[in-house]
């Protein structure tokens, strides 16, 4: 009895602990992203006379970024996806916005030799690439013995390896120039799992790695001219994730679009939204893994899965 309660007090103090320093860590954390945004403020990047690329351009998240960038005065915009007429019907909106010129150019960012295709024409015909958005991203659903491999491979090529493709084909020029950021539109699902979406899941975490690794790249060499910025939005209101019926800290695409801007202009090489997901976050990698199945559980993020898996 007395090596029992010994083994229950040590958890409970070690269990306060972890408590204790996680709040010491979200208020260190809140002080730091403040006295950021102060200085921040005073040396914005000015987006005006860039020039933006943006894959999955057609719809959701991708279409506001097109006309919140047009908003801040992109010189022009390049608009990539797999839709012809959404394509032609979100340059008519951009264009009416401003000045910004806007062209659009089919391509499945899930083929690679279409990508540097394309790429090659985009530079031939428009120019530098000076800011790269790569928001294309598929969804399937479904637990592992249920997905298909075709899904699988066609989640891992559109949400990861295009990513890789894209970067490598603008990232000389903007070396060369001095002058460029790449963004990437990942989600909180690379920053801890549900059930249900295990391709998924794993595509965004290996986003989430791409972009530290990156940053850490341009950093080890001194290149502080070319920009980094991995966005992770939660549940989003799009057509990709419509079978999803949670309303918890649900996102617009405005506002994923709107904090992405701003995080360029920041030179901000992480968001994740909404700001509350901060917490989520910490709590995943500071507490035992059943706090946190108990979160997602009380939240109703579980049982939304389970229901999104199911319509699939």
């Amino acid at each position: 009895m007395a090596h029992f309660l010994t083994r229950v007090l040590k958890e409970l103090c070690e269990s306060f602990l972890r408590v204790l320093l996680l709040l010491i860590v979200v208020v260190f954390r809140s002080c730091q992203v403040f006295c950021l945004r102060v200085l921040r403020a005073e040396r914005r990047k000015d987006v005006s006379g860039e020039t933006v690329l943006i894959t999955g351009a057609s719809r959701g998240i991708g279409r506001c970024l097109a006309l919140e960038f047009a908003k801040h005065g992109a010189c022009t915009i390049i608009l990539w996806g797999r839709d012809e007429e959404k394509l032609s019907s979100v340059k008519k909106e951009v264009e009416e916005i401003g000045k910004t010129v806007c062209h659009f150019y089919r391509c499945d960012v899930g083929d690679r030799e279409q990508v540097y295709r394309t790429m090659q024409k985009v530079q031939e015909n428009v120019g530098k690439i000076t800011i790269l958005v790569n928001n294309a991203g598929v969804v399937h659903g479904g637990a592992l013995l249920e997905t298909k491999d075709d899904n699988i491979e066609d989640t891992l090529r559109v949400n990861t390896l295009s990513h890789f493709w894209t970067t490598k084909s603008v990232l000389p020029s903007m070396l060369s120039n001095g002058r460029g950021h790449v963004v990437g539109i990942a989600s909180t699902l690379g920053l801890f799992a549900l059930p249900g979406v295990s391709d998924y899941v794993t595509s965004k975490f290996s986003v989430v790695g791409f972009y530290e690794s990156l940053a850490a790249e341009l950093r080890a060499q001194g290149r502080r001219d070319v920009g980094v910025t991995c966005v992770c939005p939660g549940h989003t209101t799009t057509d990709m994730f419509k079978d999803l019926t949670t309303q918890s800290f649900s996102l617009t695409p405005q506002q994923v679009a709107e904090q992405t801007v701003d995080a360029v202009k920041n030179n901000q090489r992480r968001v994740i939204l909404p700001r509350i997901m901060h917490f989520t976050w910490i709590l995943n990698s500071w507490l035992p893994g059943s706090w946190m199945r108990t979160v997602l559980y009380v939240t109703g993020a579980m049982k939304d899965m389970e229901n999104f898996c199911a319509k699939r």
